[in-house]
């Protein structure tokens, strides 16, 4: 005999619902499962087959690979240009348009750009602990990449941990180490402020401001320095003192940036000693070639374009190898008619290797000028098409060579 049609059959077909679906619809879950479907000639007497035990398994915890790999397109490099001085560090993203990096690798710098997942922005100072050894960057664009979140305790010495970052400003590198030393302050590098941690992982200049982070991915702490020694006289000296490195608290480290989510404490850029008008430092960068090299060129070329603008010439004619600066005459000559010249975008189509250790970078650039010293005396807006020879010293890519490829054209 066929029986009537429980509630919670639909169409003749039985549907599985969890207990919270069942409960909310008012239907017993021992009616269900003793009623056959309608036309079935079941009865309602049938028996009833006890659902098995949904077996679980626990998920196999994590590799360093595996955290690597997920980590690696949040993971920033760090071009900085200052007065007279360049450098390069790491950082890491915590949302669509802020980098996290040490203080210390932004401190008194001119321009910033930041190299991530393929691409390159510009960036400036959201907020500075210098205690703390932490900043926040605003980019200029959003970026596309992971986030990163942070530990909300220091981890227990022994830890295992992960360093990324771009040390001496090459390639991306991902290591292991372990939490050695907890709340470390009276080390000879520091003056009894911040919160530091102590690890045993390979840490290198250009590694500053980059993540240190658990197994789980999560942020423990952002890398601070290498063990320096002092003298009697209070001179620092650089000695190798193996397995001795410090890293800033992540959790110390997250308290300070919420406080810029609350509050921005914008950190302005320097100057230099530019006597033209006042300009917007930003340039846009467009890298079109998957060369990762790319990347590094056009960070190079930003160091150069940001110092030009910030009127930070001796720091821009740095970025030239020692032959061409000589070709140029000294840095007062090259920069003479500099003062109103200003770089808006850059664009990189291609990279070439040219087999002698050097590159060739394919490129567009557009700039302001005056229009006296334009190329036709009418011009103040000019795209050049450029070919860049550059050979790589220390942390960067510098200029070798200049030559145009096609006529400037106007904006």
């Amino acid at each position: 005999m066929n029986v009537p049609q429980a509630r919670c059959w639909r169409s003749g077909t039985v549907i599985v619902l969890s207990a919270i679906m069942v409960l909310g619809t008012g239907c017993d879950i021992a009616d269900t499962l003793t009623h056959s479907a309608p036309g079935s000639g079941g009865s309602s007497q049938g028996q009833v087959s006890t659902p098995a035990e949904p077996t679980t398994s626990a998920a196999p915890p994590p590799s360093w690979p595996e955290t690597f790999r997920s980590l690696r397109p949040g993971v920033a490099r760090v071009s900085v240009t200052g007065c007279d001085f360049a450098s390069v560090g790491s950082g890491f993203q915590v949302d669509d348009t802020h980098i996290v990096t040490a203080a210390h690798v932004v401190e008194g710098v001119a321009g910033i750009t930041v190299g991530i997942n393929g691409q390159v922005v510009t960036a400036t100072i959201q907020g500075m602990n210098k205690a703390e050894d932490v900043a926040l960057l605003e980019t200029a664009a959003p970026i596309t990449g992971h986030n990163f979140t942070f530990a909300v305790e220091d981890p227990p010495e022994g830890t295992s941990i992960g360093v990324l970052g771009f040390p001496q400003g090459e390639n991306f590198t991902a290591v292991t180490g372990a939490i050695s030393a907890l709340n470390v302050q009276n080390g000879p590098a520091f003056d009894g402020t911040g919160h530091i941690l102590q690890t045993a992982a390979a840490i290198n200049g250009g590694n500053s401001g980059g993540p240190v982070v658990s197994i789980d991915g999560n942020v423990v702490g952002i890398v601070r320095s290498t063990r320096t020694g002092v003298l009697a006289n209070g001179q620092v000296y650089k000695q190798s003192f193996q397995g001795t490195n410090y890293v800033s608290s992540g959790a110390s480290a997250a308290k300070v940036v919420a406080s810029w989510w609350q509050t921005p404490a914008p950190v302005s850029l320097a100057r230099c000693d530019n006597t033209g008008v006042a300009t917007n430092n930003q340039i846009t960068v467009k890298v079109e070639t998957p060369d990762e090299r790319g990347i590094q060129v056009a960070q190079s070329l930003l160091i150069h374009g940001q110092a030009i603008n910030s009127g930070a010439y001796q720091m821009a004619y740095n970025i030239f190898t020692p032959l061409a600066q000589a070709e140029q005459h000294g840095y007062l000559e090259w920069s003479k008619d500099l003062d109103t010249s200003y770089w808006q975008r850059i664009d990189i189509a291609s990279i070439a290797s040219t087999g002698d250790g050097s590159i060739v970078a394919n490129a567009s650039l557009r700039t302001s000028q005056d229009p006296a010293q334009s190329v036709d005396g009418l011009q103040s807006c000019t795209v050049w098409h450029m070919k860049y020879t550059m050979e790589w010293s220390i942390a960067w890519w510098e200029i070798s060579n200049v030559d145009t490829t096609a006529p400037a054209e106007p904006c």
